[in-house]
């Protein structure tokens, strides 16, 4: 069956092609995709940072939402017509058609529209696991979310509030910080304005950092922890990340963790259950999806340049239909 979808062509550019869907498998669920959901991941797929394997190789477009069109032998969960959301590790959501695993598949919350369930999934995850999963974040400890305007970020200051944590959110304008701000952020750091070190001493301290940005500021963080504080780096956005000396982080206790989507998707039983707490959330009006552009499937290379600009406030959603 041909589909049309976003490729990269052979000098980097992305354009909208014809192309052969693969082989429906007896585990699959083929999608007609609604809108599909951007993350920087993708640009780092376009740039070829990831290693690609031929057989199974790493695309662009990680989520989506639609209507199941077609079912392998062996995946009963779904009708055929049946509104869904999807996130793959392998990606292939900038297209019309997917073809993704059903366990990977999920029905469309009653209380949620296509292009919100497009763009939450991937984002949605990183942040519950990271603040509550991996850190286990408790009512008055005090959190730096870096990027904070971004699609993880505004996730991650909505989560980290209904947990009960004083909230600091960084963000690269005033614009983009009086967003967050609705959202519930307590302090707010301009990259560039805002002096971080003194205002995070003013205020005492931060027992857990969120930095999807890496670049050659990270060790900055690990100066603004307290006792036994953590940084959690999940991202590279700013460019390769500045070492850090192991041994500074001894004498306080001081810790840094990796995070990667992978480690949730490798395990479908722990997504679905963050699901079903995260939802509650959402129905109760606590949690809510930030999108900040909504862009046709044929201009996926201007929402890549919105990210790689970081003009981007949100989550970035290209529409199929």
């Amino acid at each position: 069956m041909l589909t049309k979808k976003i490729i990269i062509t052979s000098t980097g550019n992305l354009t909208l092609a014809e192309t052969q869907l693969p082989d429906l498998r007896d585990d699959e669920v083929q999608i007609k995709v609604a809108a599909a959901g951007v993350n920087f991941a993708d640009v780092k797929i376009r740039r070829g940072y990831y290693h690609q394997s031929p057989e199974r190789a790493m695309e662009m477009g990680s989520e989506v939402a639609g209507v199941v069109e077609r079912t392998g032998r062996d995946a009963h969960q779904f009708s055929i017509g049946e509104k869904v959301f999807a996130v793959s590790h392998r990606g292939g959501g900038y297209a019309e058609r997917m073809i993704v695993p059903e366990h990977s598949v999920f029905r469309l919350p009653v209380f949620m529209q296509v292009q919100e369930a497009a763009s939450f999934a991937s984002t949605a995850q990183t942040a519950y696991h990271i603040l509550k999963t991996v850190l286990q974040v408790q009512s008055g400890d005090r959190v730096l979310i870096h990027s904070a305007a971004g699609g993880v970020g505004t996730m991650a200051v909505q989560m980290a509030k209904v947990l009960g944590a004083k909230v600091f959110a960084a963000a690269s304008s005033p614009e983009k910080l009086a967003r967050v701000k609705s959202l519930g952020a307590d302090t707010l750091l301009q990259y560039g304005k805002d002096d971080f070190g003194k205002v995070i001493q003013r205020e005492g301290g931060m027992n857990y950092i969120l930095d999807g940005n890496g670049g050659l500021d990270f060790p900055k963080n690990f100066q603004w922890l307290n006792l036994r504080g953590k940084v959690v780096l999940f991202g590279n956005t700013a460019g390769a990340t500045a070492s850090v000396d192991p041994y500074s982080l001894v004498h306080y206790s001081k810790s840094l963790i990796g995070f990667s989507m992978f480690s949730v998707t490798s395990q479908p039983e722990i997504y679905h259950a963050a699901y079903r707490e995260i939802f509650k959330w959402m129905e109760a009006g606590k949690v809510k999806v930030e999108i900040g552009h909504r862009l046709p499937l044929a201009e996926a290379a201007e929402a890549h340049r919105l990210l790689e600009s970081r003009e981007n406030y949100g989550k970035i959603v290209l529409t199929a239909e």
